[in-house]
């Protein structure tokens, strides 16, 4: 998978490293991934969502598996310079 363009808006918060963008196979344009930090040093990502008036979450885009989201995931820690703890 062909992840360019990526970039970083840093966060001052413990938690939040940074929020990310990035392109997708030339053809879609990812905005507002939070690169997350756990309590053991452990990082995810968040990709953005919306909560219905109900209270259900609903993902504006995800990941559609595993491989996927650890590709994303990998190419953005590698630009931000930062090991996948």
């Amino acid at each position: 998978m062909k992840i360019t363009e990526i970039k970083f808006r840093m966060s001052e918060d413990s938690g939040l490293l940074a929020w990310a963008s990035c392109v997708l196979e030339d053809g879609m344009f990812l905005n507002n991934i939070a690169i997350r930090k756990k309590y053991d040093g452990s990082i995810y990502l968040n990709f953005p969502r919306y909560k219905s008036g109900s209270g259900n979450e609903y993902a504006y885009f995800k990941p559609i598996n595993a491989e996927v989201y650890q590709e994303i995931k990998t190419a953005l820690l590698n630009a931000l310079g930062v090991d996948d703890e």
